[in-house]
């Protein structure tokens, strides 16, 4: 594959520490989204700075706000690894939101319905359940593709409603709680331990960190890796170079649907004690952007999580202290991400030329 040397090179650089320029280049859209978003918030008839350090205060000005911050990371940063690897290898999941609901249905499936046993056991058969759910969800999608030429964009996004319809049954009824619109709470020996009792962290986030790093070491030190990075460049090329690049794809997706079934456990086991309605806040969609914005660079997706919960999480004391409602943190999501975009900080290039 000597040939594809040039191709590769592009990749390389795609996806791995970003340059100076593009760092400046993205501080400088950060800079233009906070002025943008300030000139709608003076036509609101508030106090931009006010509102901009209600942001920052409440997602980092203590202790509590930046674990709650880096709880909501953690589902980000999994979903952002969900679309990363498929998008390395220029296959489109955008299904992450209902992987994480067959993942967190299949968590509280195995929490609910197997005997009693010692959270050293428990909680690795849950995360296992989950995984493998997410991954057999996923993979339907890699199916599709690779044997009827389904679209896989399509495909995703009509499997997520399925997988929300799937959640919300397990709500109203197979596990109702009753009152609350969730099912029934998980045994306590399931619920992840806190590792930082200040923040209120639970083991979810070494977890999700350590899924990361194996997300990192899958893409570039692995043959799978290679071969995933090789068929983004040109599946063409590398079907000619012997590649099983139907496998690959089936496997591609597979692989990121373990890291959205993760996500929904965490959410599950780590988070709420049960399947509640509504538990991803967009999460799963929300990961294409922490995607996008690390250049799908699986060391730069914690990062990007963070800025995406800080603004998810700052913007809920907004309501309080300036009387703006809490989607407007939405919409600053919105405007960073536009911005990045026309910045170009937000590009894939391949072999052929770019993908915006």
């Amino acid at each position: 594959m000597s040939g594809d040397a040039p191709g590769r090179g592009l990749l390389t650089r795609a996806l791995s520490t970003p340059d100076p320029r593009a760092l400046a280049t993205g501080v400088m859209a950060l800079l233009g989204t906070i002025v943008v978003v300030s000139l709608m918030v003076a036509a609101l008839g508030e106090d931009p700075f006010a509102a901009i350090r209600t942001i920052i205060e409440g997602s980092f000005g203590d202790t509590t706000a930046f674990g709650q911050t880096l709880m909501v990371a953690v589902p980000l940063a999994l979903c952002g690894a969900a679309a990363a690897i498929p998008f390395t290898a220029r296959l489109w999941n955008v299904g992450a939101e209902g992987q994480m609901h067959i993942g967190a249905f299949a968590a509280v499936a195995v929490a609910l319905t197997l005997p009693a046993l010692p959270g050293p056991v428990f909680i690795p058969l849950i995360l296992l359940g989950a995984i493998v759910a997410g991954a057999l969800w996923a993979g339907l999608a890699g199916v599709l593709k690779t044997a009827f030429g389904a679209n896989e964009v399509i495909v995703t996004l009509m499997l997520n409603f399925v997988a929300i319809l799937i959640a919300t049954y397990a709500i109203t009824g197979i596990w109702p709680q009753g009152v609350a619109p969730s099912t029934e709470q998980v045994p306590d020996s399931t619920v992840l331990p806190v590792v930082w009792s200040g923040a209120n962290v639970s083991l979810a986030l070494p977890i999700a960190l350590a899924a990361l790093v194996a997300a990192w070491v899958l893409m570039s030190r692995t043959g799978l890796g290679l071969q995933i990075r090789s068929i983004g460049l040109n599946p063409f090329a590398s079907l000619m170079n012997g590649m099983r690049v139907q496998t690959v794809t089936v496997a591609t997706f597979a692989i990121a649907g373990t890291f959205a079934g993760l996500a929904g456990a965490m959410e599950v086991i780590g988070e709420n004690k049960a399947l509640v309605t509504n538990f991803s806040a967009n999460y799963g969609y929300l990961g294409i952007a922490v995607a996008l914005v690390a250049r799908l660079a699986p060391a730069w997706i914690f990062p990007s999580a963070v800025l995406f919960a800080a603004l998810q999480v700052g913007s809920q004391s907004l309501p309080a202290s300036t009387g703006i409602p809490t989607s407007f943190g939405q919409i600053i999501i919105a405007a960073f991400v536009l911005g990045l975009l026309g910045a170009r900080v937000i590009r894939l290039r391949y072999a052929e030329g770019a993908v915006q």
